[in-house]
């Protein structure tokens, strides 16, 4: 199950990449979010821009609830608790890189086994060491988008 989960997530990735950086819809997502009032003007509808993008989000978090539902018990009231996961995985891998977020979910994963593993109590907390060890050493990221 943890390689199918895996290799799910590299597939909506890849597809991911692929949508955003080799289509019109992946050109008019990025002009959107960079600025959509000067999307507007050049044609592009960002409602339904923004619309689209929020019917491909709920795509990812339905596959990505089903692999959760089948591997773990949750509650309606789980949300900010596995919220600051998905945090500091994006802010490992960098801010919009996808494959670098993939990356940090896996420190976090890698660091969460490795502390149960030496005391279960060190679960959770050696997954947040590892976010705050990642940040002291590259504070923008594994893989930052821009370099600013």
């Amino acid at each position: 199950m943890p390689l199918l989960t895996f290799g799910s997530a590299v597939l909506v990735i890849v597809g991911l990449n692929q949508l955003f950086y080799r289509t019109e819809l992946g050109r008019a997502f990025r002009a959107t979010s960079d600025d959509a009032t000067t999307a507007s003007l050049m044609g592009i509808k960002p409602a339904n821009i923004f619309a689209t993008a929020t019917g491909i989000a709920l795509v990812i978090v339905t596959v990505a609830a089903l692999y959760l539902g089948l591997r773990a018990n949750f509650d309606p009231n789980i949300g900010p608790a596995r919220l600051i996961y998905a945090f500091e995985a994006v802010i490992i891998g960098g801010l919009g890189s996808l494959w670098g977020t993939l990356l940090g979910g896996v420190i976090i994963g890698v660091a969460q086994t490795l502390g149960a593993a030496i005391n279960p109590e060190w679960q959770i907390l050696s997954g947040h060491i590892a976010f705050l060890v990642v940040l002291l050493l590259r504070p923008r990221g594994l893989f930052p988008r821009a370099n600013d």
